[in-house]
């Protein structure tokens, strides 16, 4: 077989591959799950391998130490978040009664000028959708988390192909760049590289920062004397990992729930300080030292990539929106570059 044969066939079999993963999505999750964890973890195993540590063992070691972290962390954190939700939805219904008192004292603040009957049925109204709409949407992530974790196959699986993924890494990655054409092979391996940075300074930065926040969250909320400190410490976390409209949404129910728990509006003085000090903790000490250089784009872009990616792909189009954008955005400088040239 010659080598336009071998290509052809290459190519063939890599569409091939990609159609079939496209549509058996659900099913390979476990595939993913592991890649994106072997991703994730191999920096660490390239620094293991420079200490003259074999890579089948140091895959076998950090495989065990990550999912035994996960599961002590299942184990340990994950039923204290679960009884803080549960609570919380539980009484989430009678916070939002105080609402009431609020509304009334603003009308007769006002004297039903500015809020008349209409306006404060409506803000009761939006209070209680509100509540329902919140409890309903934590409901279901909640359940279909544990559903997913309840999966034997997802469990049993995951951990397999992250050691195997985390194993052979570097030989995947070459397996692709030996059978790429030879005239697109340097381009194709230094594109891949910019396409690593890219990807990894984002994803793995902005999982230790929010793992990071995430904590000081939790800390801070804690010292404040919020009730539901560690579940709205992750909740901030996690939603840190969405640009602008994660802290957004993070601050309004954190001022919601503490105003209404401690019946006083000078606390939210308090989490605004909070959420304050979290934005200069990662603009200008986190980031630059975690994630490195920006990715060089505007935030109409960041907000425009946001909302296209997370229509087309929801949540996870929503998270990978940045680096994708960031991607499409690096060859199009090529493109034009490529332009410019050809015109000289």
């Amino acid at each position: 077989m010659n080598k336009i044969s071998k290509n052809i066939l290459f190519a063939s079999l890599s569409l091939f591959l990609v159609i079939v993963c496209f549509f058996y999505s659900k099913v390979l999750y476990p595939f993913y799950i592991g890649a994106f964890i072997a991703y994730l973890l191999d920096p660490t195993i390239d620094y293991l391998e420079k200490k003259k540590i074999s890579r089948n063992f140091a895959s076998s070691l950090i495989i065990i130490l990550f999912f035994g972290i996960l599961l002590l962390f299942s184990v340990s954190i994950i039923p204290i978040i679960a009884q803080q939700t549960i609570e919380f939805l539980d009484k989430f219904p009678n916070l939002v009664n105080k609402v009431d008192v609020y509304i009334s004292k603003l009308s007769v603040i006002f004297n039903n000028n500015m809020l008349n009957l209409d306006n404060i049925n409506l803000l009761k109204d939006f209070h209680n959708s509100v509540g329902i709409i919140f409890k309903n949407i934590i409901s279901k992530i909640f359940l279909s988390s544990v559903a997913i974790i309840n999966i034997l196959s997802l469990i049993l699986i995951t951990p397999i192909v992250s050691w195997y993924f985390l194993k052979d890494w570097d030989k995947i990655r070459t397996f692709i760049i030996n059978n790429t054409p030879t005239q697109y092979k340097k381009n194709f391996r230094k594109n891949l590289k910019e396409i690593d940075s890219i990807v990894s300074s984002f994803i793995r930065g902005q999982f230790s920062i929010s793992i990071i926040l995430g904590i000081y969250y939790t800390i801070a909320f804690y010292i404040i004397g919020l009730d539901y400190s560690l579940f709205l410490g992750v909740f901030s976390g996690i939603f840190t990992l969405i640009p602008y409209f994660g802290i957004i949404v993070s601050l309004i129910l954190s001022i919601y729930i503490t105003v209404l728990q401690f019946m006083d509006v000078y606390y939210s003085f308090y989490i605004l300080l909070v959420f304050f000090l979290a934005l200069l903790l990662e603009n200008y000490f986190l980031s630059p030292r975690i994630v490195g250089e920006k990715l060089g784009l505007h935030p109409l872009t960041i907000l425009f990539a946001v909302f296209l990616f997370g229509s087309i792909f929801g949540v996870i189009g929503i998270f990978f929106a940045i680096p994708i954008t960031s991607i499409l955005f690096l060859y199009y400088k090529k493109f034009l570059t490529y332009l410019n040239s050809n015109r000289k």
